[in-house]
């Protein structure tokens, strides 16, 4: 419990693509740990869209949520870390494409089980992927929720050009996702919201949404229609995948008029100094 005079800044998990709290589409019980009357409690946002956003999921005075854009994201403007390649004995020089898969965690089952670690494609073959990364000289790096980790590591770690971040190495060693970010030419994702951080960077953005109705109808998103607010192709099957990339590989700018939309709407500032404007909105307000 903290003092009166102490300030709380709540910088979140990120900007919302999913609806969170109040605005999600199910009913159930949840206690938020903030006090929004408070006036030592600041709530930032990354543009006007996202603070209207959250304000919608917190139940807040959109008022007393401020545009600052989110210090993570400064990391994004220093270029790639390259320590992460060094902890994962790569030598990143070696490949044409450096690719991160990053899902959202999600509980949905396929045939009773999880499996986001097969791209959330129940088609997903093992053998062609190993055999298309290798044909494009593409590194791909995964990054699971620690739940999944474990089954993951099991599925990935006899493919060639493949490399699994564990959430135990990178606090091992003092870095997070936004130091490797800037090292990775195309992002895979789902309904993650991870892609808004990296539109900062204008890369290529691909989207698997195999159970997008069922997705939208359990949990629901904050932001409509989600064809729009995504900006890239859509994935609902493996030689969809292949295809995609393919077509990414070759093309970095597809898509690149949408990314700049979008990014225009959920990141109004567009530097390293997004933590400098935290400081000013807590110390010089």
């Amino acid at each position: 419990m903290r003092v009166p005079s102490q300030v709380f800044v709540n910088v979140w998990h990120g900007m919302p693509l999913k609806a969170m709290f109040y605005a999600e589409t199910f009913e159930r019980d949840f206690n938020l740990p903030y006090n929004y009357d408070d006036e030592n409690y600041y709530l930032i946002a990354t543009s006007t869209v996202m603070r209207n956003a959250l304000a919608a999921c917190f139940n807040q005075d959109a008022r007393r949520i401020y545009v600052t854009g989110q210090p993570r994201n400064d990391k994004l403007f220093k270029g790639c870390d390259k320590k992460i390649f060094k902890i994962l004995d790569i030598d990143p020089r070696a490949y044409e494409k450096i690719v991160l898969f990053a899902p959202t965690f999600r509980k949905l089952e396929y045939d009773g089980r999880i499996i986001s670690y097969k791209f959330n494609l129940p088609d997903f073959n093992r053998e062609r992927f190993q055999d298309f990364l290798e044909e494009h000289n593409i590194l791909l790096l995964v990054k699971f929720h620690p739940v999944e980790e474990k089954e993951a590591t099991k599925y990935f770690k006899d493919l060639r050009n493949v490399k699994l971040i564990k959430t135990e190495t990178l606090q091992e060693n003092l870095i997070d996702l936004y130091n490797i970010l800037p090292c990775i030419d195309i992002l895979i994702t789902d309904y993650s919201s991870i892609y808004f951080d990296f539109l900062l960077l204008d890369r290529p953005i691909i989207f698997i949404t195999t159970d997008l109705k069922e997705y939208k109808k359990k949990r629901g998103f904050i932001l409509e229609p989600f064809e729009f607010w995504t900006p890239g192709p859509k994935v609902k099957n493996f030689d969809k995948l292949l295809k995609e990339l393919e077509k990414t590989i070759k093309n970095p700018n597809y898509y690149q008029e949408e990314r700049k939309l979008i990014n225009d709407l959920v990141n109004y500032y567009k530097d390293n100094k997004s933590t400098e404007r935290v400081y000013k909105l807590v110390f010089e307000d």
